[in-house]
């Protein structure tokens, strides 16, 4: 049992996930999760027997405070590399997020994406997939998406794709009107700025949310939930 952080490996792994490709996981089902869909694992910091992979290190519980800021710690922490996509066309419904910056609205709109079944998120400028928040948020949906992480220059990648964009927005027109009859790709903005006007040249459709009772809007996570769900199951009568 390793119990000092001076020991070489745990100073070679703190070194280690401070790189932006690395994620430290410390709840077993997102564990279960990363080894379920084959992201790689590079080695699981445990104080139990409980067998993960062959990269199980024994440590002390000061050492799994040392990689993980949680307050009751669960006996483990793997730390994981993020998986790269190749950058192409989607081939069904897909979600665009538009500097979206806070990392519990990144990970619920990937959590919901996924249960949509809008499989590939393109983050412009967003809160990092790599951030505790961010991942704990997804509920272990960060790994049965494609995700890629990118810039402006997207943006024109984009528009040569030539696909059918729809932009979240509050001038929109009602999302329970919109009749979707192909694949699209949803493009939800900013917190406070919406989306931005590079993005809204290249969409084809503007949506919104509808209202009641004086209320302006909703937060990005749930509007962004909300008509992803819409577009994929409305006016259908589906069962799980």
């Amino acid at each position: 049992m390793i119990t000092s952080v001076s020991n070489e490996t745990i100073k070679s792994l703190k070194k280690l996930i401070k790189q932006r490709d690395i994620i430290c996981l410390d709840n077993p089902k997102l564990i279960t999760e990363a080894l379920k869909n084959n992201w790689q694992i590079l080695a699981v910091l445990k104080t139990n027997n409980i067998f993960y992979t062959e990269h199980d290190i024994l440590v002390s519980e000061n050492i799994l405070r040392y990689f993980s800021n949680v307050v009751t710690s669960q006996g483990v922490v793997a730390i994981v590399r993020l998986k790269i996509y190749d950058l192409k066309p989607p081939n069904n419904n897909f979600l665009v997020l538009d500097n979206v910056q806070d990392p519990g609205n990144v990970g619920t709109l990937i959590r919901s994406a996924v249960g949509a079944n809008f499989l590939d998120i393109f983050l412009i400028n967003c809160a990092s997939i790599s951030l505790d928040k961010t991942v704990r948020s997804t509920m272990g949906a960060l790994f049965k998406c494609r995700f890629y992480e990118v810039k402006e220059d997207f943006i024109k990648i984009l528009e040569n794709w030539n696909m059918t964009l729809i932009v979240a927005d509050m001038d929109g027109d009602s999302v329970f009107e919109y009749e979707n009859k192909s694949p699209v790709g949803l493009i939800v903005g900013n917190e406070g700025h919406g989306v931005g006007e590079s993005l809204k040249k290249i969409a084809n459709k503007f949506v919104k949310i509808p209202m009641q009772n004086g209320l302006e809007s909703l937060n990005a996570g749930v509007s962004g939930s909300i008509i992803m769900y819409q577009l994929t199951y409305g006016g259908k009568n589906v069962r799980s």
